[in-house]
């Protein structure tokens, strides 16, 4: 039992899992940490999503090449997914709203700690105002506020989502081999019944997985 926050989950061979202080490798992943409901209440948030504000820096980092980006959040999670872009969009800017600053430090790289009011645009994201009045130009958002959820780790390694709920087969394994998930981040009923039930399925279900050297 580790209590590590997870930041990343890859996939090569096997699969790595990346914590806020450790890596660990693994044949099989569950996921099982529920559904996140840490959306930040900002106006105009619900508006761009998908045209201008994204919750996957993996995802869709590659349509802000060389763009200017920011990152929501203040954690652990926000300069994981501010990593990701730094190579990718022309500068970064991680927005804590309000909340305390994260220690890091990079070249292209800007933090701001000023409570954000509202996102703004026509069509798509062009600008975020602060409850200051000023106002910041922004091509893109990536919402990482607090800390992973599991529908952010399947989207990132690519397993099928519907409405921020991962899809699985009657076994609990989603559509990427030896990737199971259980619990309410699969929807349904949310009852501690129907999590029990499912993750006894993916547990039985993911050791008969490893004896059988991934070929169910």
């Amino acid at each position: 039992m580790k209590k590590e926050e997870v930041l990343k989950i890859e996939l090569s061979d096997n699969f790595i899992i990346k914590t806020s202080n450790s890596e660990y490798t693994s044949k099989v992943v569950i996921l099982a940490t529920g559904n996140k409901k840490n959306k930040p209440k900002i106006s105009g948030i619900e508006k761009f999503e998908g045209k201008g504000v994204s919750y996957c820096a993996i995802c869709d980092g590659f349509f802000y090449r060389n763009k200017s980006v920011a990152v929501l959040g203040n954690g652990n999670y926000a300069i994981s997914e501010t990593n990701d872009l730094i190579n990718i969009a022309k500068d970064v800017t991680i927005l804590t709203n309000g909340k305390t600053a994260p220690e890091l430090r990079a070249d292209n790289v800007n933090i701001d700690t000023k409570e954000i009011n509202k996102f703004h645009g026509e069509n798509k994201l062009e600008h975020i105002e602060f409850k200051d009045g000023s106002k910041l130009n922004i091509d893109g958002v990536f919402i990482a506020q607090g800390v992973a959820g599991s529908s952010d780790f399947a989207k990132k390694l690519g397993a099928l989502t519907k409405n921020d709920k991962i899809i699985v087969n009657e076994n609990m394994e989603t559509t990427i081999k030896g990737l199971y998930a259980c619990g309410d981040c699969t929807g349904g009923l949310l009852q501690i019944s129907k999590a029990v039930y499912e993750g006894t399925i993916a547990g039985l279900q993911a050791v008969q997985y490893i004896k059988l050297g991934g070929k169910i």
